[in-house]
């Protein structure tokens, strides 16, 4: 008779637990701030364990990573759809820098944190930041036909709004349509 599948040590992974902990890292930093949330607190609203968080996540930065980007896709924002089908960066922008305004706090703890943790940087860049160039690539290609134009556009308009996101400046509706006043020119 074969050997039973060996089964890793320790409890069995709980999907129910991997849903309530990304829940209540959403709602902790929301409410909190990114900064004033532990691990232990997150565990502590989703009743569970730190030591289930950490068999999920490799740190606080990645739970609330994952926990901030499935709210993000969750919501569907039209504007941001429809800006970017037609190539209407301003619209597109107004769109987008509302959404982002809701998370600005969260998303600047994790950037600061990421200087310090390299593995939590390169998530950030892979499955945030990667995406956010993506898409406003896309946006650009509409207008904007030279491939190396919309390289350094799509860095450039990030870079404003990182730097906004670290130094807790506005993400309104005036600096959308100044990027985009600046992308035309």
């Amino acid at each position: 008779m074969p050997d039973p599948p060996s089964r890793p040590a320790g409890r069995p992974r709980s999907d129910a637990s991997r849903a309530a902990l990304l829940d209540a890292a959403y709602w902790q930093t929301v409410d909190r701030g990114y900064a004033a949330t532990s691990a232990e607190t997150i565990a502590k609203a989703a009743g569970a364990g730190k030591q289930t968080l950490y068999r999920w996540w490799p740190s606080k930065g990645a739970l609330v990573l994952e926990a901030m980007l499935a709210k993000m896709r969750e919501r569907i924002d039209r504007p941001r759809e429809s800006g970017m089908r037609s190539g209407d960066l301003e619209k597109f922008l107004i769109a987008d820098l509302a959404q982002l305004r809701g998370f600005a706090d969260v998303l600047g703890g994790l950037i600061a944190e990421g200087r310090s943790d390299e593995k939590l940087m390169r998530l950030v860049r892979d499955q945030w930041l990667a995406q956010r160039a993506a898409d406003l690539w896309a946006v650009l290609s509409v207008g904007v036909a030279e491939p190396r134009r919309r390289d350094v556009l799509v860095e450039a308009i990030e870079s404003v709004i990182l730097a906004r996101i670290v130094f807790g400046k506005p993400l309104d509706d005036e600096l959308a349509r100044t990027l985009a006043g600046f992308a035309r020119s």
